[in-house]
């Protein structure tokens, strides 16, 4: 980043971030981290990395932070678009990237499909997700022979496919239905669309069901996640009028909420029962049976429990708030690295499995072995490489940003 681009987004009153121009940049730095959570959590080997990243700042993961911040970009967009381009436009552009999300997904289906066909590469971390401390593994991709029409629903369908690119399904079937929920907002319908959206997720926390046969709901349950998406798409399209009553007591009372809960589930989270945590790295002030019946019941990820949704959406909104405080040095020292990857998120989430699937070959995933400075190197380059690769526009003209 040039000294003339550092300086333009630097206050020259303070630490205060600096509202220049319509692009939050906050956001984009929040996505970076987010990317960063990502790849560590899906190269898996442990390092000093893993001591910051699993769920050790609350209940949270990296996924839920790029399912709140699509919608909130995508709400802010469409305020603003809609009655610049109408709804026929925006309906094809919405429509337009749900093809490609989709077609994004059948590439890196039938790419990883055919790597893992070369007697060279080892695909097994792309193509099956093992649940370590089971130590069961669980193919993504058809084990046996089958018929030519049974291939292709496992492809049409999302039914094969690598674990660490699932959430691409939950975005296309979330953004399908974007348009109408965007409609009921321009006719001042939000409430009954959050009322909807809310009495869905608590159906589903008390009966929970699969809406489709796809792999990724093994992961993303729609009728969970869609909340939170919806949520923040309301958030997105409303900010101007959320921010107009972000002040004086009103905005005290929220950020104080907001850091509270944080800190509170931070001091939860110390006492995780992460089995491949060392031992100093938490505490046990929480018997283990205690929090594994709390995490179960209401802070599972793939059900998407009431209190990480919670913890999700408080800690966001404390992280926001101190780089709104403290922006200068956050983006002195990281910005240089998460800016650019938060911006060019969806590049950086579609390069990724193939890094993962790079570091594979030469690095046997395990958890349980803490090799601290071999393990460490190996993410740093993982991110490094990540980086490069964003800021050099490694294949951006045919790869989606």
């Amino acid at each position: 980043m040039s000294n003339n681009n550092q300086a333009k987004h630097i206050s020259a009153t303070g630490w205060h971030y600096p509202a220049t121009g319509r692009r939050d940049l906050r956001i984009d730095f929040l996505r970076g981290l987010a990317m960063i959570i990502m790849v560590i959590a899906h190269i898996e080997v442990f390092s000093v990395f893993n001591l910051f990243t699993s769920e050790r700042f609350g209940l949270v993961s990296g996924a839920e932070g790029f399912v709140i911040f699509a919608g909130i970009v995508l709400g802010s967009l469409y305020r603003y678009r809609l009655p610049l381009d109408g709804w026929i436009t925006s309906i094809y552009r919405i429509w337009s990237r749900v093809w490609k999300l989709y077609v994004v997904s059948l590439v890196i289906i039938i790419s990883i499909y055919l790597l893992a066909l070369l007697p060279f590469i080892n695909a097994h971390e792309v193509i099956t997700f093992t649940n370590r401390g089971a130590n069961i593994v669980y193919p993504l991709y058809p084990v046996e022979t089958v018929s030519l029409t049974t291939a292709l629903n496992f492809l049409l369908y999302l039914q094969a496919g690598p674990h660490q690119t699932q959430v691409l399904g939950l975005y296309i079937v979330l953004m399908l239905l974007t348009p109408l929920v965007l409609a009921a907002f321009a006719q001042k319908k939000a409430t009954y669309v959050l009322l909807v959206s809310w009495t869905v997720y608590t159906y589903y926390q008390l009966h929970p069901q699969n809406m489709t046969n796809s792999n990724f709901e093994n992961a993303f349950a729609v009728l969970a996640w869609q909340a939170i998406f919806y949520t923040s798409l309301a958030v997105g399209w409303y900010k101007a009028e959320i921010a107009s009553y972000m002040h004086g007591i009103t905005k005290k009372i929220v950020i104080g909420f907001c850091v509270t809960t944080s800190l509170i589930m931070f001091f939860i989270a110390q006492n995780h029962t992460n089995i491949y945590l060392p031992d100093w790295a938490h505490i046990s002030l929480i018997p283990p049976e205690t929090f594994n019946w709390f995490y179960g019941k209401y802070a599972l990820k793939n059900s998407l429990g009431p209190l990480r949704v919670l913890n999700d959406f408080c800690l966001l909104v404390s992280l926001y708030w101190l780089l709104t405080i403290c922006w200068t040095p956050f983006y002195k020292a990281l910005g240089w690295y998460l800016i650019p990857v938060g911006q060019a998120s969806l590049y950086v989430f579609i390069i990724h499995v193939y890094v993962v699937l790079l570091v594979s070959q030469f690095v046997a995933f395990d958890l349980s072995a803490h090799q601290w400075l071999l393990n460490t190197a190996v993410h740093a380059a993982a991110l490094w490489l990540l980086w490069w690769m964003t800021k050099k526009e490694i294949g951006m003209r045919f790869i989606p940003t």
